[in-house]
């Protein structure tokens, strides 16, 4: 019975990691898809978080280096770099429960 709480434990720290950073990818695109004066932002945000093997990121990745940074105000700027520190934090949250969830089943 422990070993199933552990696991649920796990189970609830890696989707509260994987919310958080599939937010925060959400927020980082669009906002770099408006400074770089893509049409859609925020289409081009829910594209790259949209595919499981990050196919939509790639593709936005490999589009936006034709369009330079044309405006980034310093708000902007800030919350991107806010963002990829919350982005390290999601990943450090999924990889606890990931671990959680292992020692659980060894465990048990």
């Amino acid at each position: 019975m422990k070993s199933g709480v552990l696991i649920m434990i796990g189970a609830a720290i890696m989707l509260v990691g994987a919310i958080c950073f599939a937010h925060r990818l959400y927020e980082i695109v669009q906002i770099d898809a408006r400074a770089r004066g893509f049409r859609h932002p925020k289409t081009w945000g829910l594209f790259s978080i949209s595919s499981n093997n990050g196919s939509g990121l790639l593709l936005y990745l490999i589009k936006r280096r034709k369009y330079p940074i044309i405006e980034l105000s310093k708000e902007d700027a800030e919350r991107i770099k806010k963002g990829k520190k919350a982005i390290s934090a999601a990943i450090i949250f999924v990889a606890t429960g990931a671990i959680l969830i292992v020692v659980s089943i060894i465990l048990k």
